[in-house]
């Protein structure tokens, strides 16, 4: 398990960002510069009201592209309610896991009136591929980031990157017969997963605090089936 680890860590580039996450941040008071930065727990439940888009991009006028080439918008999938993961890339090993677990699950979804696809902001080759292994749900390019901006979704810290879940998650993914693909320019990026009504407003958004860290399944279609309800779905 150490050499799965080191190989794993091996093929990460590090970058300092700012920490965000969903369930726990922590927060650190500098007390006097003389006297050693305390650092204070604060627990966080999993958030169920957007921050608020941090652009004034509409999500209905951001132009994305097929693993194809060809140009594509949210609006040609709007329905009562859209789920949408944020990969890192879609090479991925933990994202690819969490997407194929997503894409089994879209009947569930569609049963309550939404639809589920992911978005990326590059490796259109890698996208092609997993449509090529039979993911069915669609899936986006995003080269500039404007949606995972207008969502106010950015990238992992250093020490985010490199963390024992984000580890656990590869390792996770090796040990179910998932293989590293070629990391991109976005391999900082955070995943995420998030929900837009109808009007594609943003009702529900989860961003991750470490590699692979995204929400439960089954928590997600707890979350989407409660939103459906509260949306007349």
């Amino acid at each position: 398990m150490h050499i799965t680890y080191y190989r794993i860590a091996s093929c990460i580039s590090i970058a300092t960002h700012r920490c965000i996450s969903t369930h726990r941040c922590i927060v650190g008071v500098r007390v006097d510069r003389r006297r050693e930065t305390t650092r204070k727990a604060v627990p966080m439940t999993t958030q169920t009201t957007p921050p608020g888009p941090t652009r004034q991009d509409a999500p209905g006028d951001i132009d994305f592209v097929s693993p194809h080439g060809e140009p594509d918008t949210l609006a040609h999938y709007a329905g009562p309610l859209l789920v949408i993961q944020l990969v890192r890339y879609f090479g991925c090993l933990p994202c690819r896991e969490y997407l194929e677990g997503l894409d089994a699950r879209s009947p569930e979804l569609e049963v309550l009136g939404a639809r589920a696809l992911a978005i990326g902001g590059s490796a259109d080759y890698q996208a092609r591929w997993l449509l090529e292994r039979g993911v069915r749900m669609p899936l986006l390019l995003d080269p500039e980031q404007r949606f995972r901006e207008w969502v106010g979704m950015g990238d992992l810290s250093s020490r985010q990157l490199m963390s024992v879940a984000g580890m656990r998650s590869y390792a996770s993914a090796v040990r179910n017969g998932y293989r590293l693909q070629k990391p991109t320019q976005d391999r900082k990026k955070s995943p995420g997963v998030v929900v837009l009504s109808e009007e594609l407003e943003l009702l529900w958004t989860h961003e991750g605090k470490a590699m692979g860290d995204y929400p439960p399944l089954d928590d997600l279609i707890a979350t989407v089936t409660e939103l459906a309800a509260g949306q007349g779905a």
